[in-house]
C-alpha cells in the first residue's frame, strides 16, 4: 500500500510574546500535568464520512482537481468549527508549570493540524492497518505548544472508493472526548452546508483568526458551574486519598497485578464491532434488565478480569467510569449568557467509581469454574443472573451521580490540590487503584442534518453522512490497567476499543479480556432471547 502525504509547515518561531487569555482551570491544569509528565498521550475519534456521488474523486485526466476540491472542501468544514469554538484556537504557555495559561493565537496553520494521506488502492489489508495507525498514533504525544492548539487531524482516502476516514486527536488539556464527538458531528453539519464551489477560508492552508474571537474564551468548568460538598463526604474521601500506605497495600481491591510504570510507555491496542441488529438487541435487554451499555461494560469487562486472574493476584476489583457533567450542569452565568453545555467544547466530565467485592468476585469464579466444562458460552449462562443484577447496581451509581447534580463530585474538592504534578508523583508510587477505566461516547448523528440550508446545498442521495466511528485513547499511567472505549453511528455499527501499556499486564491476559467481551456482548446480543 503506498501513499502520498502533505508535507507539514516547517517548524514556528514565536515572534512576540502572546498575550494571557486566563489560567487553566482545576482539571484543565490535572490534564496539563499528566500530559507534561508524560503520563497520557492521544485520544482520538476516527469517523468514516461518505463522500457525495457528485463529489467523489474519479482516477483519471480529472483528478488533481477533484482531489483539490475535495480537500478544501473538508478543511472549510474543519476551520468553521475552529472559528466557533475557542479552545481550537488557543495556545498553552507553561505547560510544565504548576500554573500554565492559555493565549491568543493570530491564526490557525492547517499544515501542522491537517495531514492528507491519498492511498493508491484499496487493499484488503487497509482495516488491519487501520488499526496499527492507530494504535501507532496513540504513543504520539498531541503537543500543547504556546504557538498552536492542542488537535489535529488525519484524512485517509483511497484512490476510487467514496469515502474518507477522518483521525481526530486531541490534548486533553483543552477539550475532552465529548468535545471531540461534537467535532466530527459539526464538521458533517458544516459540509452539508458549504458549496463547494466557493472560495476557501483559509489562505494558502492558514486559518486567520477574526480579533474579535481571539479572546472569546469561555470560563473553566469551575467557572460554569459550583460544586458544593457537605462535610462528612469531604473527610470520607480524603481519608481515602490520604490514608498511610500500609493501609493502601492491604485493600483488597486494589490492582496491584499491574504494576504502575512510566517509562516504557508503549501503547496495546485492539478494536471490535458489532453490527446494528446485534446493538439493537443488547440496548432491548439491557432495558428489559433496568441497566445501560455502560453497567454492562463495566460487569462483563470486570467477571473476565476475574476468572482469568487467580485469587492470590486479585480478591477484588475497583473500577471507573467517565461522566459527561454537561446533562447536569446548570448556574445563572451559562443562563445569563445563553450559554448550551451540550454544544460546548471543554473539560466538562468527572468520574464515578464502582466496588466489586470479594464476596463477589469469589461468587463469579465459583459459577465460571462450574460452566467451563459445558457447552460454549457456558460460562457466560451461569453468570447470566450475576452479570444483570450487577450491571444494575453499576448503572444504579451512575444514575445517582446525576441524580445529585454536582453535589459532593471529586470536582468540589480537585481545587484544594495545591500542586497537580507533585500529586501524579506521588500516585505513582502506590498500588495500582483502578482495573478498569470506562468511557463511553454514546452514539454519533451521522445523518444529513434536517435544515432548509443543508437540502438548499446539497440534493437529496448527494450529502455527506458518518457511517461509523471509533473511539480510541491511550491509557493514563495512575488510571484503569485497561482502558474500554465504546461508541456508535445512530442505525449502525458499535466498535469497542481496548487499550493498555505494555508491560504492565500480560499479553494472554489481555487477549483474553478483548475475546471475552466480544464473545460474551455477541451472546447477550444474539437474537433469540
Amino acid at each position: 500500500m503506498t501513499d502520498t502525504k502533505e508535507a507539514r509547515a516547517p517548524t514556528e518561531k514565536v515572534k512576540a510574546k502572546a498575550k494571557a487569555i486566563r489560567p487553566l482551570g482545576y482539571l484543565e491544569r490535572f490534564e496539563a500535568a499528566l500530559h507534561s509528565l508524560d503520563l497520557y498521550r492521544s485520544s482520538m475519534v476516527t469517523c468514516r464520512f461518505t463522500i457525495p456521488p457528485s463529489l467523489v474523486p474519479e482516477p483519471g485526466p480529472a483528478w488533481d482537481d477533484r482531489i483539490a476540491i475535495l480537500k478544501r472542501t473538508v478543511e472549510s468544514a474543519i476551520a468553521l468549527v475552529v472559528l466557533e469554538h475557542p479552545l481550537l484556537r488557543v495556545g498553552l504557555r507553561n505547560e510544565h508549570a504548576r500554573k500554565p495559561v492559555f493565549v491568543e493565537l493570530e491564526s490557525v496553520d492547517f499544515r501542522n493540524h491537517v495531514e492528507w494521506k491519498i492511498l493508491d488502492e484499496e487493499s484488503a489489508d487497509y482495516e488491519r492497518d487501520l488499526v496499527t495507525l492507530i494504535r501507532d498514533r496513540l504513543d504520539v504525544k498531541v503537543e500543547s505548544p504556546e504557538t498552536k492548539p492542542a488537535w489535529r487531524m488525519l484524512v485517509l482516502h483511497i484512490k476510487g472508493t467514496g469515502f474518507v476516514d477522518i483521525i481526530g486527536e486531541w490534548g486533553h488539556a483543552h477539550i475532552d472526548g465529548m468535545s471531540m464527538k461534537l467535532f466530527h458531528e459539526t464538521i458533517l453539519e458544516n459540509l452539508n452546508k458549504l458549496d463547494e464551489t466557493e472560495p476557501s477560508l483559509l489562505t494558502d492552508r492558514v486559518l486567520l483568526i477574526p480579533v474579535e474571537k481571539r479572546r472569546d474564551l469561555l470560563p473553566p468548568l469551575h467557572g460554569l458551574c459550583e460544586f458544593p460538598i457537605t462535610k462528612r463526604w469531604a473527610a470520607s474521601t480524603l481519608w481515602n486519598e490520604l490514608k498511610p500506605p500500609a493501609l493502601k497495600n492491604s485493600d483488597l481491591l486494589s490492582s496491584g497485578w499491574a504494576p504502575m510504570l512510566a517509562t516504557p510507555y508503549v501503547v496495546q491496542y485492539r478494536h471490535f464491532s458489532l453490527d446494528n441488529d446485534t446493538l439493537q438487541n443488547l440496548l432491548a435487554v439491557c432495558r428489559k434488565h433496568k441497566t445501560t451499555l455502560t453497567g454492562l461494560f463495566q460487569t462483563l469487562a470486570t467477571f473476565s478480569l476475574a476468572t482469568r486472574l487467580s485469587p492470590e493476584k486479585a480478591r477484588g476489583f475497583r473500577s471507573s467510569t467517565v461522566v459527561n457533567l454537561r446533562p447536569i450542569m446548570s448556574s445563572e452565568f451559562l443562563q445569563s449568557h445563553n450559554i448550551d453545555p451540550m454544544k460546548t467544547m471543554g473539560n466538562l466530565v468527572t468520574t464515578v467509581e464502582h466496588d466489586y467485592d470479594v464476596d463477589l468476585v469469589t461468587t463469579v469464579r465459583q459459577r465460571a469454574a462450574e460452566g467451563e466444562d459445558m457447552e460454549t458460552h457456558s460460562v457466560m449462562a451461569v453468570l447470566d443472573e450475576l452479570v444483570w443484577s450487577t450491571s444494575v447496581r453499576v448503572r444504579g451509581e451512575l444514575q445517582k451521580r446525576l441524580d445529585d447534580g454536582t453535589k459532593n463530585d471529586q470536582m468540589g474538592l480537585i481545587k484544594f490540590i495545591p500542586d497537580y504534578r507533585s500529586l501524579l508523583k506521588d500516585w505513582l508510587k502506590q498500588p495500582r487503584v483502578f482495573a478498569l477505566h470506562v468511557t463511553n461516547l454514546g452514539v454519533i448523528d451521522g445523518d444529513p442534518p434536517n435544515t432548509d440550508v443543508a437540502e438548499a446545498k446539497r440534493e437529496p442521495g448527494d450529502q455527506w453522512t458518518i457511517d461509523r466511528a471509533i473511539f480510541s485513547i491511550s491509557p493514563e499511567v495512575h488510571n484503569g490497567a485497561f482502558c474500554v472505549c465504546p461508541v456508535a453511528v445512530k442505525g449502525r455499527e458499535l466498535y469497542v476499543s481496548l487499550s493498555w501499556q505494555k508491560g504492565v499486564v500480560d499479553k494472554t491476559l489481555a487477549d483474553g479480556l478483548v475475546a471475552d467481551l466480544e464473545s460474551w456482548l455477541r451472546y447477550l446480543g444474539r437474537q433469540t432471547q
